[in-house]
């Protein structure tokens, strides 16, 4: 968002650094590895995480989108000896994300990390913290308490977006624009303001002649965008905001049996690195959900074993030692690195 307080500049051997110093409701998973030890920077063996139990809580966790979440706090967990679970609805419901929340809190979790999709779940979050649960917020912030934020900023997000796609049609043309509007999540919100701020500061001859609600799926993605193709035949553009946006967004384009027109979407999930292997797709913005995850354990068990060495004791002097605001950034995939995302994430099921 335009407001953001951007930490730039952030470097993954930096922020590993940092913490070396010392989706049915309630579906989950749990995972354990083999305790490991850590060592501080000067030889001295800090707290592992035997014993220790994190929380990761989403809503329509059954995403292939989460699996980079799942995978950050998995491998961090393992690192670290310590155990793991996801759990929240399958649907989008910030009641049951809250409920989530108020268990993992009644469980007595070491943290927990809570993908931010819902702004009704602050007041859970503000619960945790006061019951001395700490909270990290990852993919988009929520008015909180929360220690911090970890996620790409989908204002300048968007803007990249529209760059990419100012590039592809040649500076140019008639777009579409194909979100989640009527979810009325603020990363979608602002995603969307940023994309319509850079074409329209920058991009004077770039139109876009139609916003459709895709309701983040693809086959309600494919009706809405077939049906403003229908509207608007010379479109050259499309960007897909949602994960299954842009495979919408093709199949529409595909039954129209229009040539030439680029997509951009998000993610990096099977069916988008298909469309972009076969160019059906141009280019996708894959957020860096894995790193994410992986971060937020590791902050999380460093925080609470007072391995930060800020201050003499930040726990007794309630100071938060961890930046409030964290850009992890998106990379952009096209045919000329695809390869390099075909793996799949793996974790403890």
């Amino acid at each position: 968002m335009k407001q953001y307080k951007k930490v730039m500049g952030i470097l993954l051997a930096g922020v590993l650094a940092l913490s070396m110093a010392g989706c049915g409701d309630s579906e989950k998973t749990d995972g354990k590895a083999e305790t490991k030890s850590e060592e501080t920077a000067g030889g001295q063996t800090a707290a592992s995480g035997e014993g220790e139990e994190y929380a990761v809580i989403m809503s329509v966790n059954q995403l292939e989108f989460f699996d980079a979440l799942k995978a950050g706090v998995n491998d961090a967990a393992h690192s670290l000896g310590a155990k793991w679970y996801y759990a929240g609805p399958q649907d989008l419901a910030p009641d049951k994300v809250a409920e989530a929340i108020d268990q993992a809190v009644a469980k007595k979790v070491t943290g927990i990390v809570v993908h931010g999709q819902f702004q009704e779940t602050g007041a859970a979050i503000d619960n945790a913290i006061a019951a001395g649960v700490p909270v990290i917020c990852v993919n988009t912030d929520i008015e909180s308490n929360r220690l911090s934020f970890l996620g790409c900023d989908p204002y300048n997000t968007g803007v990249e977006m529209a760059k990419q796609m100012a590039k592809e049609i040649g500076d140019k043309g008639k777009i579409i624009i194909s979100n989640f509007i009527s979810g009325g999540q603020p990363s979608a919100i602002s995603n969307m303001e940023g994309c319509r701020d850079e074409l329209e500061k920058n991009h004077p001859n770039i139109e876009i002649v139609a916003e459709v609600d895709d309701k983040a799926d693809e086959t309600t993605a494919a009706t809405a965008v077939g049906a403003a193709l229908q509207a608007n035949p010379d479109v050259v553009g499309i960007i897909g905001m949602q994960a299954p946006s842009a495979v919408g967004a093709a199949t529409a384009v595909r039954e129209a049996g229009i040539d030439g027109i680029k997509i951009v979407g998000r993610d990096r999930d099977s069916a988008t690195l298909e469309l972009i292997e076969s160019g059906e797709v141009a280019a996708s913005f894959a957020q860096n959900s894995y790193v994410e995850g992986y971060i937020a354990v590791k902050w999380l068990h460093d925080y609470v074993n007072g391995n930060l060495k800020v201050t003499q004791n930040y726990l007794d002097a309630g100071i938060n030692p961890l930046p409030p605001v964290v850009d992890s950034g998106s990379i952009i995939i096209t045919k000329d690195n695809v390869d390099q995302f075909k793996e799949k994430y793996t974790y403890d099921k």
